[in-house]
């Protein structure tokens, strides 16, 4: 087995995520979110590694294995059924910043009567997936699904809230992937890019 393959299958990854909260979310809907994306995300190898951004605390630039997750009110421009948005670049099967309407989860979750903050985490963990696989596809069932109704938040399914096998292959290849472009891209002693 190449060493690339046995690290996609058997190394738990770290992924670096800065959050940016626009409209303070309760802590205690924070931590539940955080908590329910970590699971999600462990349960295919990727360890999440939270750095919550106020003020100045994350006024250096991020660093390209990093993902940007803001959290704010939904505009009027944003697509009307959608609880939240990556930005990904389909050419380079990568994304950075991911936004989500929290204005839209709140309203899901009261409608179907389900817990907000494991709602917001799995729309975070989402939102995280097409970051890491680089694309703004969805799949037919599971967690990567287009549209997310009442009835199946309410029946409580797990298979509906997990990445499959696949995705999660693919997502830690990415984010190998990413990672091997930032050691190749970060300054030498000179300020150019070297390879070692």
């Amino acid at each position: 087995m190449s060493p690339l393959l046995l690290a996609i299958v058997m190394t738990k990854l770290p992924l670096v995520v800065r959050t940016y909260d626009a409209g303070g979310t309760p802590a205690r809907l924070l931590e539940r979110a955080r908590w329910t994306a970590e699971q999600t995300l462990n349960a295919v190898g990727i360890e999440l590694v939270w750095r919550p951004c106020h003020g100045g605390s994350c006024a250096d630039p991020p660093r390209r294995g990093e993902v940007l997750v803001r959290i704010a009110n939904a505009t009027p421009l944003g697509q009307q059924d959608s609880l939240g948005y990556s930005f990904v670049d389909p050419v380079a099967h990568a994304g950075t910043l991911a936004t989500i309407y929290r204005d839209r989860v709140w309203s899901l979750a009261a409608g179907a009567k389900v817990d907000e903050g494991q709602l917001l985490g799995r729309v975070i963990a989402h939102e995280i997936g097409h970051l890491l696989l680089g694309t703004s596809m969805h799949a037919e069932s599971g967690l990567m699904r287009a549209h997310w109704f009442s009835s199946e938040l309410q029946r409580r399914r797990p298979a509906d809230w997990v990445f499959s096998t696949v995705e999660g292959f693919n997502m830690r290849y990415r984010l190998i992937v990413r990672g091997e472009r930032a050691w190749l891209s970060a300054p030498g002693e000179n300020g150019r890019a070297t390879a070692r």
